[in-house]
């Protein structure tokens, strides 16, 4: 009888199922909001009262580190490449390129949970900047252009924070366990160098970047708490240490789990790559050589000379602007951020380290193989007023744009027909023609370069990456996922 009085009927067991996960989800709410939103309100409210020792300490620390750093340039550079790892360009640049690689893997929550806080930081930072309203430190030497936006909170600050944060949390279910605690500590090196920078260069209080740190922890800890209750409808906790996604062992995102080598023929594919590259350097190099040696007093040499100067009388401000975009196409940030989005969307899609493994053979070896024939030739640029600065005056064959250019574009249109299904894929092969060939022509109008050394430098882009693709790359169908998976269907 008394079991019976004490035994809690079926309607309250159903009423209370569900307590203990709300009371975790609101658990992790309520941290979320701790973590970020109370330090951020509270600075605020100690700005806008201009709270002695605070106003104190924003003063001092601003006018200090820029005594310091006015002096140097050097430091003023290397301040400038580390504060660009919080800025918008590059949170647009990781972010979405995380975003894609996720989708293409299947991994659609997690895709969702990036792309969802990315969407956040981009609303969130200018919003709380236009509220605020605080003006820039006023410091003696400025060493950097004074951001025309408010100074509260730092928003490299709060997208460094973000943004790497979020790569960092994304990345620990995937990683060993012994290689966690460094990425961690990794990624808080990055987010403090960033905030470092914006009091270094004069731009920021210190009370914008702890309230950027703040803030950017609450918007990431409130994502990251409702992306562990999305979770939590799927399938139990996985209780992983060091994994605050909670993401399953199986349901981790991993780089390349496909069984495919990174080299389709091992050393052999290599000792042949070095035979082309030194037949393509002793080939262009001679050329080279036979041009502004023998040919250059000839119909060549004049109609080398004649073309450059032809280009001088279209020079106007709006075409020297439109020049410059197109001229970008193929400039050094542009290889760099493409070649590595490149290289992570072919380990996506491949599944295979292969893709990563051939964009960077192409690129470092184009850049290797410019530098050695340029040494070995030695040409000067032509005499007419150019429109470019810094340039090696003794580089001029061959067009390292040029040939850059097509490295780049040609090795996207490789990638696609290997990898791609669709008939229609070949057409991708129209992007190097087209795209390299206006590089070519944008470094005429700039005066950077010969007509000859363009056209040499879209040889050795065009060449190299041609090679490469036939020895790095598998043939259509042999290596690809999507081959694998035709073979398999194929098969009786």
């Amino acid at each position: 009888m008394r079991q019976a009085m004490t035994a809690p009927s079926p309607t309250r067991h159903a009423e209370t199922a569900g307590l203990g996960r709300f009371e975790r989800r609101s658990a992790l709410a309520g941290l979320a909001v701790l973590v970020g939103a109370v330090p951020f309100l509270l600075l605020w409210l100690l700005v806008q009262r201009s709270w002695s020792p605070l106003a104190g300490l924003d003063g001092d620390v601003a006018a200090g580190l820029n005594d310091v750093v006015s002096d140097s340039p050097v430091l003023v550079t290397a301040l400038q490449v580390v504060t660009d790892l919080g800025g918008t360009g590059t949170a647009v640049f990781v972010l979405v390129l995380l975003t894609v690689v996720l989708v293409v893997r299947d991994h659609r929550r997690l895709a969702a949970f990036v792309a969802t806080t990315g969407l956040g930081l981009a609303v969130l930072g200018p919003v709380t900047k236009a509220v605020v309203d605080r003006a820039r430190p006023v410091v003696e030497s400025p060493v950097v252009a004074t951001p025309s936006n408010a100074s509260f909170p730092s928003g490299h600050s709060m997208t460094a924070l973000v943004t790497w944060g979020v790569v960092l949390l994304v990345a620990l279910p995937a990683v060993h366990r012994r290689a966690r605690r460094w990425l961690i500590a990794a990624t808080v090196v990055v987010v403090v160098a960033v905030g470092f920078t914006r009091l270094a260069l004069g731009v920021h209080f210190v009370s914008d970047v702890l309230a950027g740190w703040a803030l950017g922890a609450g918007w990431l800890a409130a994502t990251t708490a409702s992306f562990r209750a999305w979770e939590h409808e799927h399938h139990p906790p996985a209780h992983e240490p060091l994994d605050p996604l909670d993401v399953r062992p199986d349901e981790a995102p991993h780089a390349a789990p496909g069984p495919v080598p990174p080299l389709p023929r091992g050393r052999q594919a290599g000792l042949r790559l070095l035979a082309v590259a030194a037949a393509l350097v002793a080939t262009l190099a001679g050329l080279g050589l036979l041009v502004t040696g023998l040919l250059g007093d000839s119909w060549v040499g004049r109609l080398d000379r004649a073309v450059v100067e032809w280009f001088v009388q279209f020079r106007s401000p709006t075409a020297t602007a439109v020049v410059d975009t197109l001229g970008a196409l193929a400039g050094t940030r542009t290889v760099v951020l493409g070649g590595l989005a490149l290289g992570v969307l072919g380990v996506a899609v491949a599944a295979s380290w292969r893709p990563l493994v051939f964009v960077a053979v192409v690129l470092g070896g184009e850049v290797l193989l410019y530098w050695a024939t340029a040494q070995l030739v030695g040409r000067l640029r032509p005499t007419v007023a150019d429109l470019t600065q810094g340039l090696p005056t003794g580089a001029s064959w061959p067009s390292g744009h040029a040939a850059a250019a097509m490295a780049l574009y040609g090795a996207a249109a490789a990638l696609v027909v290997v990898h791609g299904r669709s008939p229609r894929r070949w057409w991708v092969l129209t992007l190097p023609l087209l795209v390299a060939p206006v590089v070519a022509v944008s470094r005429l109008y700039v005066a950077a370069h010969y007509p000859t050394d363009v056209l040499a430098g879209l040889v050795l882009g065009g060449v190299w990456v041609y090679a490469c693709t036939r020895l790095l790359l598998a043939a259509p169908g042999r290596g690809s996922r999507a081959g694998v998976r035709r073979r398999a269907v194929a098969a009786p």
